[in-house]
């Protein structure tokens, strides 16, 4: 993959203030998507759970190299809606060393079109208690800022959410 198509390249010391896991000799890659999707109230949708109590944008790994029926997949699972796709991003690379993983992951920004009947979530989403909540752009952009003060001092212990929420606090204020 051409580098010159990434937006940024987050690596632990990028996340973290003290970095703990020594870069391995290699990296398998993963590609994921996450969407931000907004509302006609302008309200944006984050989903959170009460295990680690933050917040983050819809989305997940990519099942397929159609990232634009991921995304539409993703934001299904998570936030229970059929989503349209207005625009495409970008989209960010990651070093991730505990996992030896090679992120990927394209955004995208989108609009709600209705919600679906069934619950899509998985079955450890569902045990996990993951939920969607809808807030106003002013209350994301806080929260968000809150979480990545929280990453940088150290006082969030989940290694890949500390990644998402930088990387979703990024997006965000690229879009808004």
């Amino acid at each position: 993959m051409d580098r010159n198509n990434y937006m940024k390249i987050l690596r632990d010391q990028d996340i973290f203030k003290n970095p703990v896991y020594k870069m391995p000799d290699r990296f398998v890659t993963r590609k994921t998507v996450k969407v931000i999707v907004e509302n006609n109230k302008g309200e944006i949708a984050l989903v959170t759970n009460p295990i680690h109590q933050l917040y983050l944008f819809p989305g997940g790994g990519a099942e397929s190299d159609d990232l634009f029926k991921e995304a539409k997949r993703e934001a299904l699972e998570e936030i229970n809606y059929h989503i349209d796709i207005k625009k495409e991003i970008g989209t960010l690379e990651e070093f991730r060393n505990r996992d030896a993983k090679h992120y990927y992951t394209t955004y995208f920004l989108a609009v709600p079109i209705k919600t679906n009947i069934t619950d899509l979530r998985t079955e450890e989403e569902k045990k996990n208690g993951l939920e969607a909540i809808w807030l106003k752009k002013d209350e994301v952009e806080k929260i968000l800022a809150e979480q990545v003060k929280k990453v940088r001092i150290g006082e969030i212990g989940f290694y890949n959410t500390a990644f998402n929420i930088v990387r979703d606090e990024y997006f965000f204020t690229l879009v808004f």
